[in-house]
């Protein structure tokens, strides 16, 4: 069952003004969970042009009040964030102050597996190198897509319908005393063939069904590099190019690539940092 983090969530009202504004003061509306990996989604005003939003983190996106910004916290964000909008259009836009924010700590299950066999804490011959090096290469131009839309501002829903969470965001295992990548996504246990529907309009950019490790591969851009990662499937019904409508056919849960049993991994990429999807399932912005 989906957990929902209310408790986090914040709106945030960012007050902006110039000399042909000082009577009418707007605002750039900001909400999201403010912890870490949580997100913010801001809008802007009618009547006002682009910016571009540059964090400390060194993440930078555009705003518009036609296309709301979604600004990422990845796992192991800083606690302290500053966002600063630098306007792109003409000069008679107002200037908006920087503006500070402060996230809460991510709360991560963390295993400690000690005694394996060192082959079982990596294990990858030659020919498997080569595989995972060309997969790599497949995925890193697929990160570089930008969906010019900003689909991800209508709401996301679930994947898999009437399932249940397997793995959680943030959970780590310690192998040998060696800590192994952390798992960030969302792991839904359904049976071999249960549909994957898409969970907000997207742009597929990528669809492999035979990943090293991902197994059956799709990545979905939700709009301006907000992009959905399925992970495992058995069969996959879309292609590149596709645009595809919330609630759609994308495929079928599988166990393919390493997995230890049928279920989909579904994680959100953000420019390069990955956000709960939990916390996104949960949020009514």
């Amino acid at each position: 069952m989906i957990r929902y983090w209310a408790g986090f969530f914040a709106l945030v009202l960012v007050s902006f003004a110039s000399p042909l504004h000082a009577q009418t003061p707007a605002s750039v509306n900001c909400q999201g969970p403010l912890v870490q990996g949580g997100f913010l989604i801001c809008r802007l005003p009618e009547n006002f042009g682009s910016y571009r939003i540059e964090t400390n983190t060194g993440k930078t996106t555009n705003i518009s009040h036609e296309h709301p910004a979604l600004i990422p916290f990845s796992r192991n964000s800083p606690l302290d964030i500053t966002l600063r909008f630098h306007p792109q259009t003409a000069a008679s836009h107002p200037a908006i102050q920087p503006q500070k924010f402060t996230l809460s700590p991510g709360q991560w299950d963390i295993e400690r597996i000690d005694g394996l066999p060192p082959g079982k804490v990596t294990p990858r011959s030659a020919k498997d190198q080569k595989k995972v090096a060309a997969d790599w290469g497949k995925k890193q131009k697929a990160w570089k897509h930008r969906a010019p839309s900003s689909w991800y501002a209508n709401g996301f829903i679930e994947p898999v319908a009437k399932t249940r969470t397997s793995g959680v965001f943030g959970s780590q295992r310690i192998l040998n005393g060696q800590p192994k990548n952390p798992h960030l996504g969302l792991d839904f246990a359904a049976p071999k063939g249960t549909p994957i529907i898409a969970p907000a309009r997207a742009e597929v950019v990528l669809a492999e069904p035979d990943m090293y490790f991902e197994g059956g591969l799709l990545v979905l851009d939700h709009g301006a590099g907000v992009m959905s990662v399925m992970l495992h499937m058995s069969s996959l019904d879309v292609a590149v190019g596709d645009i595809v409508a919330q609630g759609q056919k994308l495929g079928s849960v599988g166990m393919t690539g390493r997995a230890t049993g049928p279920h989909l991994h579904w994680g959100i990429k953000v420019r390069g940092s990955y956000i709960n999807p939990e916390l996104v399932l949960g949020f009514a912005g």
